[in-house]
């Protein structure tokens, strides 16, 4: 009869939930984790949030006894396991403690209780720590761990058995344009954006993989059970599809992009520190373009950085010792060719490197906080120089983010004018985007008030940036400075041409003048004659040559080198 009923024409009754569906719904309404066990410590219920808590894989909360269970925990070293099972035989006996709380080195971030639960049954609860002995935990901004849960958690993980160890990756994850956002939408913004960004870090992993927040924009994540290389590898894919998408924060579109680095147990180190640092330099290798990328270690990334780390004792010692020297390269003035000036243009006389351009240690400079040093060291030595050369020829000087972050820059600047005794008009101060960015109004207000008494001020590398054209809104600009990526493709035709005749009639009709970097061929100086640029330097007056060199170079531009 259509299968509903049995003989006699009764519907077959549902059956009731046993005693054992019960308990193990209840189990799981707890806010501890709770494992039950016998008096022969076999393993009878195992929470999802006991699970969770101990990083189990889900085949792993099938063991038979609470050693194998506790020895499969990624979060617990051999002492740990030790002495929680040996708290649990104890609590068994006949003359055992009937309770325990434990809490354990080697079980970071977790404290465990065991109670009688009936006759023949205990259990072992599992409580979470809000904080470690030491100040960590949990991260308070994000509510993910912090560093510190995250390295203990990782040293356990990998002082499992050896019989007991699976593999495990370490991902380091960086945000690449956090600080942008906090410089221009706000510390809140940026805030929120963080928090965002960690969901969706804990969405896109497994209960037993960890998520901390290390530092500032910097994540981790712990990935259990890695057997194959290519498991890390589609997690990383992952996060980086994952935290590339936009965010809407506030009602702002805002998008960063994420750097990961792979460092694999045991094949890329089992020790919790080498393999920390060994993700750190396969996220420094991955390129901060486009929507992110990811890398994982490889031998040679850690020649790298070794090389890497002898460079930067050398750059400290040099910044010390002033291994540094200035470089000079002419300016003159269009049509005319009347030299006007130098730019001052720094290099490092490594001791076995020997003779460095910027671009091969200003970068690492930067990142070690050195530029400060560097940069009131360049405008001393330009300043000093400029004060032996003839006439009202003047000197052009890089600014660095770094010189403005004090607020002093205007005081020292005049200090160091009156002590030389150079003209402030005989000083030209080059600054970009990026440094106008990074400090915003502190920048603009410092950068008046050295315009106010007499310094000049030019915009570097215009156009190679994103609001260059605002910049010029907010701040009356005595030079504006073509970079040399257009003045090289100025004969090739293309968009270069159509860039500097807008650069030059902008200048014109905001009366600011312009100069053009990087003129190395006649090809060029016709172009840019043609379209009424007012200033050029390059190759084509003269290459950057040291202080000694300057009075020859002076002596062949003396007269006009233009017709």
């Amino acid at each position: 009869m259509d299968g509903m009923a049995e003989a006699g024409g009764a519907t077959k009754p549902q059956k009731p939930p046993g005693r054992g569906q019960l308990a193990a719904a209840a189990l799981e309404t707890l806010p501890d984790g709770v494992v039950s066990f016998d008096a022969d410590l076999r393993v009878g219920l195992v929470s999802g949030r006991a699970a969770a808590l101990l990083g189990l894989a889900r085949t792993a909360r099938h063991a038979q006894g609470v050693c194998d269970l506790l020895e499969a925990s990624p979060r617990l070293d051999r002492e740990a396991v030790a002495v929680i099972a040996a708290a649990c035989l104890t609590a068994t006996l006949p003359d055992g403690d009937a309770e325990a709380d434990l809490r354990l080195a080697g079980a970071p971030g977790l404290r465990f209780g065991i109670r009688r639960a009936t006759q023949g049954t205990w259990v072992l609860a599992i409580t979470p720590e809000t904080v470690l002995a030491g100040g960590g935990g949990i991260d308070p901004l994000t509510g993910l761990s912090d560093r510190a849960m995250f390295e203990a958690r990782l040293a356990a993980a990998l002082d499992r058995p050896a019989r007991r160890r699976g593999g495990a990756a370490v991902l380091l994850v960086d945000l690449d344009g956090i600080r942008a956002v906090n410089q221009v939408l706000g510390h809140a913004i940026g805030e929120d954006l963080l928090r965002a960004a960690a969901r969706r870090l804990q969405a896109a992993v497994r209960d037993g993989d960890l998520v901390a927040r290390m530092a500032g924009e910097e994540f981790a994540v712990l990935q259990s059970e890695v057997t194959e290389a290519s498991h890390a590898a589609a997690l990383a894919a992952r996060l980086v599809d994952l935290l590339g998408r936009a965010y809407l924060i506030a009602g702002e579109t805002v998008v960063i992009v994420p750097r990961i680095g792979i460092a694999l147990a045991p094949a890329d180190g089992a020790d919790a520190a080498l393999l920390l640092r060994r993700a750190a330099m396969a996220r420094h290798d991955a390129p901060a373009e486009g929507h992110g990328a990811w890398r994982r270690f490889t031998p040679d990334m850690d020649v790298r950085w070794q090389e890497a780390r002898v460079m930067e004792a050398a750059l400290r010692r040099a910044v010390a010792e002033q291994e540094f020297e200035l470089h000079f390269q002419p300016q003159v003035a269009l049509p005319s060719g009347v030299l006007t000036g130098f730019e001052a243009l720094i290099r490092w006389r490594h001791p076995e490197r020997g003779l460095l351009a910027p671009g091969a240690f200003l970068p690492m400079a930067e990142r070690l906080g050195l530029m400060r040093r560097i940069g009131s060291w360049v405008l001393r030595e330009a300043c000093e120089t400029a004060m032996r050369w003839p006439g009202e020829l003047s000197v052009a000087v890089n600014l660095a983010p770094a010189q403005f972050e004090d607020g002093c820059l205007p005081g020292s600047i005049a200090a160091l004018l009156a002590e030389c005794g150079l003209a402030p008009h005989r000083l030209e101060l080059e600054v970009t985007e990026t440094v106008l960015l990074a400090n915003g109004d502190a920048a603009l207000s410092q950068l008046l008030a050295l315009r106010e008494a007499g310094v000049r001020i030019a915009m570097d590398d215009f156009g190679t940036g994103h609001s260059s054209l605002t910049q010029l809104r907010v701040f009356p600009f005595d030079r504006i400075k073509i970079d040399r990526s257009f003045v090289k493709d100025l004969p090739l035709g293309g968009d270069a041409p159509a860039i500097v005749r807008a650069v030059t009639g902008l200048g014109r009709s905001l009366g600011i003048a312009v100069i053009a970097e990087g003129v190395e061929t006649d090809a060029q100086l016709r172009e840019l004659l043609a379209e009424g640029c007012d200033a050029a330097q390059g190759y084509l007056f003269g290459r950057p040559v040291p202080p000694d060199q300057v009075p020859g170079v002076i002596d062949s531009l003396r007269t006009p080198a233009l017709t």
